[in-house]
């Protein structure tokens, strides 16, 4: 007993400092990876998968590659670039990242929890029902996926959402929507009361108009207002010279159930 007990001791002692090690990233990920960006933060922070266990299925569970990690190194380039892209291309006239955005479409925060950044390089790849073909690179779409990522981790998770409201896509237009008779033709628009309205892709996605995450191309570079969109309306070359828009005569009646579509209001 007396050598037993002190023996029993040392191998308590070397297995507490594996599972130590482990949680530290050590054990795990160390011996087999050399480490890189240690300052910025955890493996696993970056990576996810399980730094604890020395098993490669465990511990490669749910990993994430390099080309998607950057997302957990601040100031990164792909990072950067992703977070660019997000506001060149207005994602959030229609999504919510990092805790910003409108709900006419799926909340990207919450992507993360549920799926892999592959699947959402997919998603990107192979756009919804609806949603603009972008035309992005391989490159582009990478550093969207970190970027959105990194919104998520910087959302945190949150409570329970408001339900939204799904729309199912029958084929058959609602054409006595002022929207679709109107400005379908050539416009596109999601909205929270008829789902996805108009058909053409002559002219700019139309999503979340009055909203502050949609392009400034209003005149001046200004947001688009009620008032700024009936004088656009009433002649856009008045505007805009070189517009090749035609004006669209509206009566009074018909330009408020317009803007009841546009602002995701009730209304036809």
């Amino acid at each position: 007993m007396g050598i037993r007990t002190p023996f029993l001791s040392i191998i308590a002692g070397l297995l507490l400092l594996s599972v130590t090690e482990a949680r530290g990233g050590r054990a795990g990920c160390l011996r087999c990876h050399k480490p890189h960006y240690s300052a910025k933060g955890t493996c696993t922070g970056c990576h996810r998968g399980d730094e604890r266990s020395d098993r490669l299925a465990i511990a490669h569970r749910d990993l994430i590659g390099a080309r998607f990690s950057w997302f957990g190194v601040a100031g990164s380039q792909p990072l950067q670039r992703g977070e660019k892209l997000l506001d060149s291309f207005a994602c959030r006239r229609c999504h919510t990242t990092a805790g910003k955005g409108n709900r006419l479409a799926s909340n990207l925060d919450s992507l993360p929890v549920n799926s892999t950044p592959e699947n959402i390089y997919q998603a990107i790849k192979s756009q919804a029902l609806f949603m603009p073909d972008f035309r992005f690179d391989d490159r582009q779409m990478t550093d969207l996926v970190n970027a959105i990522l990194a919104g998520a981790l910087k959302a945190g998770r949150k409570g329970g959402e408001t339900p939204q409201v799904v729309h199912f896509e029958d084929g058959k237009r609602n054409v006595e929507n002022i929207f679709e008779k109107k400005c379908g033709p050539c416009h596109r628009v999601l909205t929270q009361a008829f789902g996805a309205l108009g058909k053409g892709d002559i002219g700019p996605d139309l999503s979340g108009i009055f909203s502050e995450h949609y392009p400034a191309t209003s005149k001046d570079k200004g947001s688009w207002t009620e008032a700024t969109l009936k004088k656009w309306l009433e002649n856009p070359r008045n505007v805009r010279e070189e517009s090749p828009m035609r004006p669209i005569t509206l009566k009074k009646e018909e330009f408020e159930r317009l803007l009841a579509v546009l602002a995701n209001r009730a209304g036809r």
